[in-house]
């Protein structure tokens, strides 16, 4: 008789429990993804708060000037992040005007033309070369890409800024491809069908009914591709040269050696010491680099919010 009270008694607290997660709406992949969500801010935010803190000493003492400033000279403590910044900013535009038209043309292509056994071929290809360490890129780039941007527009050397947006745009078209066509399969057969049923061709189909649907997708895989490019390090470091280099004219810039954010932290930080200006200065550049990037993430979330607003208005 007491095994029963027992029973009931542990039956009756296990539906209060019950009963008090669906009156509070919670569900265990609901908890999950808060707790998800919880830990990706905190950790973003712990990282600001690294950044800003190591980064105080070098915006205390030159203020705006260390993000406009032009010269960079650890022998005077004078801290200019202007050149790198722009360089960041032309290498990661040559790359995405490479990879972008690609990665999304060959995307369109193997998800709405090839067979699906090239496909896949075409796929897994594509997904190797995603796999590859950007080291190995960085080698190819001095092996093979140096010496043809030298002797191709007759320059003294072949490591420029050119040369590094190409090679970030190879290093990142197998992302954009790969994750395109993720997002073009995702659309529904029954939108192509219905599409073709009302007369269109099968360009005007993809055009104007299945690009439209996979457009967050494409946006995220851009959004990958345009993280990579701008974080990328090592193969950077390798072909761009290295010369911290204010550009007179964007055009004849990019036949010149320059430096990024990211080629001008993996130089010198192992050289810097822990607390100096320079090292604040470093960490500055990490900082810069790392509002960019939000910057760039907020501002592809309000696109997307946007075209949610207005796709939910048409229907």
């Amino acid at each position: 008789m007491s095994y029963m009270i027992d029973l009931s008694k542990e039956t009756l607290v296990r539906r209060g429990i019950n009963a008090v997660f669906r009156l509070s709406n919670f569900s265990l992949p609901r908890i999950l993804v808060t707790l998800t969500a919880l830990i990706s801010m905190t950790m973003i935010l712990m990282i600001f708060l690294f950044l800003a803190k190591d980064s105080l000493r070098i915006f205390m003492t030159t203020g705006i000037n260390f993000v406009k400033g032009t010269k960079w000279d650890i022998g005077k403590d004078v801290y200019g992040a202007l050149p790198m910044i722009i360089g960041s900013i032309l290498v990661t535009t040559i790359a995405m005007l490479i990879a972008i038209p690609i990665g999304l043309g060959s995307a369109i292509f193997a998800s709405e033309i090839l067979p699906a056994r090239l496909r896949i071929i075409l796929k897994s290809i594509m997904e190797l070369l995603a796999g590859i360490p950007s080291i190995v890129y960085g080698l190819m780039g001095i092996a093979i890409l140096v010496p043809f941007i030298r002797n191709t527009f007759s320059l003294l050397t072949g490591r420029t800024v050119l040369t590094a947006g190409i090679l970030l745009g190879i290093m990142v078209l197998p992302t954009i491809m790969t994750i395109s066509e993720d997002a073009l399969k995702a659309v529904p057969r029954e939108y192509r069908d219905t599409a073709l049923g009302l007369g269109l061709t099968r360009m005007e189909m993809i055009i104007h009914c299945v690009l439209p649907q996979a457009f967050p997708g494409i946006i995220g895989a851009i959004l990958l591709g345009i993280g990579r490019a701008i974080g990328e390090t090592m193969a950077v470091m390798l072909v761009i040269g290295g010369i911290d280099r204010l550009p007179i004219s964007l055009v004849s810039h990019i036949f010149l050696p320059s430096q990024t954010m990211t080629s001008k932290l993996g130089r010198e930080v192992a050289e810097a010491s822990y607390g100096s200006l320079q090292w604040s200065a470093l960490i500055g550049l990490g900082l810069i680099l790392f509002v960019m990037v939000i910057g760039i993430t907020f501002a592809a979330d309000i696109i997307l919010i946007g075209k949610g607003n207005k796709d939910a208005k048409n229907h």
